[in-house]
């Protein structure tokens, strides 16, 4: 289990796109309230933060993205980490984008300082080769009498760097390392599927009817309106393309069907609909030192709490209306003294704080732990603690944390 307990992000700022207005500036992404976040006025946007030396993991949540991008930086060691992260939905049922604000997995990913584990090729090369890997090292010149093919044909970034050896200190994404000096990270992120034809409930999007001015709705091909409820993937914040021009969804009134419920940020008359994106947007992003303690004992709850509204009629019908889902883990764990007191330590600060953790760890990769069992969560109440052996060297130690979205 590993629990991410002090933020070393200690300024935030854009280095290219903006915010979509005041209410969702960079600053949200350092703010414990998950619903508040940061949303670009545009289909991508990169935020840079100045990091304090001590971070041993990263934490992002409340995405809304087609792409991710990390690059960090650690200036006191000279090194330097790239990595393309994975966008992980909760579903790929379209009913996932009904009435759900967390449609995409919290990430949780470890980078620490290690000796390079990875593959070092040597000079000159005499057989075509294909690098797949993230990162391969290789001689400061490399002589090559046969063919060198980087990547294998999909979006994983691979990179050569010449002048890295096994002996060499690397960023690397695990835990095994140790935590990263003071320096930079950067999380560019982009949207870019059209979402237009992609409605959960009822027909595509096909033309803007204007109202007046910026106001007006979105129809089908029919020119019959567009329930926003039903369609379920246009938000506030969603990128328009009308003419060669992006404008964005300003407000929604009600399920959007009236002729002037909705309001895009620049006034544009009817006309047929290019593309629908969805806005780029981040809840937390947090970059942490880390405590580590032993995984939860063999038989650790893992339950679900569904906040949809269900309506039992008295005529034998049911309504209902779809809401978030949260996870609660009931842990149960055998500590060390040392590491009980470092939870304690950390209740003492926190206590009803919320906080990321990722609940196990060093499972088969086919667990997504980064996904599947991480999340930003609150103890529900204090942990108890029982004496496992005379000496008191080990604790039974039980706690349960509850998620937020």
């Amino acid at each position: 289990m590993k629990i991410l307990d002090s933020n070393k992000i200690t300024a935030q700022s854009l280095s290219s796109g903006a915010q979509f207005s005041a209410d969702y500036s960079v600053d949200n992404i350092s703010d414990d309230n998950a619903r508040k976040c940061f949303m670009a006025n545009s289909s991508s946007a990169t935020i840079s933060v100045t990091l304090a030396s001590g971070m041993s993991a990263i934490f992002i949540s409340g995405v809304m993205a087609d792409s991710l991008t990390l690059n960090i930086s650690d200036t006191d060691n000279s090194l330097s980490i790239i990595d393309v992260l994975d966008i992980n939905n909760y579903s790929t049922n379209k009913w996932l984008n009904k009435n759900n604000d967390a449609k995409q997995k919290p990430n949780l990913q470890p980078y620490t300082v290690g000796t390079f584990s990875g593959t070092v090729l040597t000079s000159p090369i005499t057989i075509d080769t294909t690098l797949s890997d993230y990162l391969t090292g290789g001689p400061n010149t490399l002589v090559l009498e046969a063919n060198l093919t980087l990547g294998d044909g999909g979006e994983d970034l691979v990179i050569l760097e010449l002048g890295l050896s096994d002996s060499d200190d690397t960023i690397e994404n695990d835990w095994d390392g140790s935590a990263l000096g003071a320096g930079t990270a950067t999380l560019t992120l982009e949207s870019s599927t059209d979402q237009k034809g992609s409605p959960v409930e009822g027909n595509s999007i096909h033309q803007w009817d204007q109202s007046a001015g910026a106001t007006g709705r979105f129809e089908d091909s029919s020119g019959n309106a567009i329930n926003i409820f039903n369609f379920s993937n246009i938000h506030v914040g969603s990128i328009i393309t009308i003419g060669g021009s992006d404008y964005q969804v300003n407000q929604i009134v009600g399920d959007g069907t009236g002729a002037a419920d909705i309001t895009l940020s620049g006034s544009v008359a009817d006309a047929p609909i290019t593309s629908v994106k969805n806005p780029v947007r981040i809840g937390i992003f947090q970059a942490s030192s880390v405590i580590a303690i032993e995984n939860p004992q063999l038989g650790i709850s893992k339950a679900l709490q569904d906040f949809s509204i269900r309506k039992p009629l008295k005529n034998g019908g049911y309504q209902e209306t779809q809401k978030n889902v949260i996870q609660i883990f009931t842990c149960n764990l055998i500590v060390s003294i040392s590491q009980a007191n470092n939870i304690i330590d950390f209740y003492h600060a926190y206590r009803s704080k919320p906080f990321p953790v990722q609940v196990l760890n060093d499972l088969a990769s086919a667990q997504s732990e980064a996904f599947n069992f991480s999340g930003f969560f609150y103890m529900l109440d204090a942990p108890e603690i029982v004496s496992a052996d005379h000496s008191g060297s080990y604790q039974n130690m039980t706690f349960n944390i509850r998620e937020v979205v």
